[in-house]
């Protein structure tokens, strides 16, 4: 499988909703406003772009870099995956210079991504393209795959292709400025690249030996450390075709997304399995067709069936370390990953407002359990260092000592007399847990118990859409349990409103055209 690793070449086709050039979203926002810390895990990724060709490859490993960098120095950069598709072309064109080839291939992998920057570095993407820097779609990268197409067919690359006349057909084909020529020709030289040694003045080009980038090992506080040192650290773990092996490997990644590290998940896309109104791929279908390979930077996940806890759900902060360890036991399941995509500020997966251009893949697309479809998961790439062993000391579920389904007061089955939980028990795992504002009163017959008091009021039966709002945009009086809580106004998948709430310490701000939030 290494070796097929390095062969893989992911092609990732525009969503077919999506015009090729359509606008990108607005680049203005700060980190904040891009990036959303109300996970069950903290990835902190910048912000959405909007690829125009497919290399997701190099938008999902630029985006791998730009969140290490983040994460380490609390700087958002906007590197350019322009910059490095003109070196992964030039090597294309170059290497096969005595095959005839019509077309530009513009597929890769991350291992290819990863040694591309080792050897040209990286730029921002206002110093290779200057008018790409406002921007999230390159329409510089669409029309240079013309321009290239039409050389290598009927053109000057048609019958040389050598370095150098490669190297000015691409700045043609790029639209490069004379100045980022000429400083592309002082690093590297006029045809075949040098090894990259001193750059020139005036010239930013980033190299990986400097560029400051967050290290987690497994079990270790996190470091500061050059990008080169980081990434080979970073490998591809396979799907493993045996399902039994199934909950292990997701294991890791879950390990890995709890210490927030930027996992590439590469996955099949089929686009007729596309909830395209929810942002969602909610299940793979038996006749799928497979329209393409595509990868990109995982942001959260929902987890069902956490021992005496119940359901994990995607955009509630989780920090209580037993928790995230028994969200790693055998018998939970993940309902969907959450990933940031590279096809525009679209739709958003989580009703808030605060992940447009984000995407859900549920379990059933990612393993389909039906054996006629095909897996959407290829693989996930994160650090070797995380295992798929479960941690010590995961308590043992309430509900695995009942022997039928329904509803179960803690008391009842096993906890304290003073606890006020009450427990869905389905199968012997905990299905919800909810803790009863009163007290917990045990029903008539087993698995009947209830909560003994009227459930609360639902603050979110009162929001207009689903999204953000402080409890007093919900009616909550100033002063009142409440008030100053952050609601994530959801819908489960019955259609009732459910209210996951965050606390605002300094206080909670009412915005009219977007989702209010917690004060700074």
């Amino acid at each position: 499988m290494a070796a097929m690793m390095r062969l893989r070449w992911i092609f990732a086709a525009l969503p077919l909703t999506l015009p090729l050039l359509s606008a990108g979203c607005s680049s203005d926002a700060s980190p904040e406003e891009v990036t959303d810390s109300d996970d069950i895990i903290n990835v902190i990724n910048s912000r959405v772009k909007n690829q125009s060709i497919g290399n997701c490859w190099l938008y999902a490993s630029v985006g791998w870099v730009e969140s290490l960098h983040l994460r380490a120095t609390g700087e958002e950069l906007n590197l350019s995956e322009t910059y490095l598709t003109y070196w992964d072309w030039y090597e294309k064109l170059t290497k096969s210079a005595a095959t005839p080839m019509e077309s530009i291939t513009t597929g890769g992998f991350f291992t290819t991504a990863t040694r591309l920057m080792n050897t040209y570095g990286l730029l921002d993407e206002g110093a290779f393209i200057p008018n790409e820097a406002t921007v999230d779609l390159s329409s510089a990268q669409s029309k240079a795959e013309a321009y290239v197409n039409d050389s290598l067919k009927t053109g000057v690359m048609r019958k040389d292709r050598s370095p150098a006349t490669v190297r000015k057909e691409l700045a043609k084909a790029f639209g490069l400025s004379t100045e980022v020529s000429a400083q592309l020709d002082a690093t590297f030289g006029p045809a075949a690249p040098r090894t990259l040694g001193t750059v020139p003045a005036g010239f930013p080009l980033r190299k990986t030996s400097e560029l400051v980038v967050s290290q987690k090992r497994a079990g270790q506080p996190a470091t500061s450390v050059k990008l080169k040192d980081e990434i080979p650290r970073w490998s591809e773990a396979t799907r493993p075709t045996n399902r039994a092996q199934l909950r292990g490997y997701l294991r890791r990644v879950q390990k890995a997304l709890h210490d927030g590290q930027p996992v590439l998940a590469v996955w099949n896309v089929d686009w007729e399995s596309r909830d395209r109104v929810a942002g969602t791929f909610p299940k793979m279908q038996p006749a799928a067709k497979i329209d393409g390979v595509h990868m990109t930077v995982l942001e959260d996940y929902q987890a069902a069936y956490v021992p005496n806890y119940g359901t994990l759900p995607a955009g509630v902060t989780v920090t209580d370390a037993t928790l995230l360890d028994a969200a790693l036991a055998d018998q939970v399941e993940i309902n969907f990953f959450r990933i940031k995509n590279s096809w525009g500020n679209g739709v958003d997966p989580s009703g808030s407002g605060a992940f447009k251009g984000y995407a859900d893949l549920y379990s059933a697309y990612l393993f389909p359990t039906d054996a006629a479809a095909p897996a959407g998961l290829v693989s996930f790439v994160l650090p070797t260092d995380y295992t798929t062993t479960v941690p010590t000391g995961i308590a043992k579920d309430l509900c695995d000592t009942v022997a039928t389904d329904g509803s179960f007061c803690a008391s009842g089955i096993g906890a304290a007399s003073t606890d006020k939980r009450l427990f869905t028990c389905d199968t012997g795992l905990s299905a919800k847990v909810q803790t009863c504002a009163a007290v917990c009163s045990k029903g008539t017959t087993a698995g009947k118990d209830a909560c003994a008091e009227p459930p609360p009021p639902n603050p979110c039966e009162k929001a207009t859409a689903t999204g953000k709002y402080c409890g007093t945009a919900l009616g909550i009086l100033a002063g009142q349990p409440g008030a100053s809580t952050l609601y994530s106004c959801q819908k489960d998948v019955d259609g009732k409103w459910i209210s996951p709430g965050t606390d605002c310490p300094k206080g909670c701000i009412i915005y009219k055209s977007q989702s209010d939030r917690c004060k700074p």
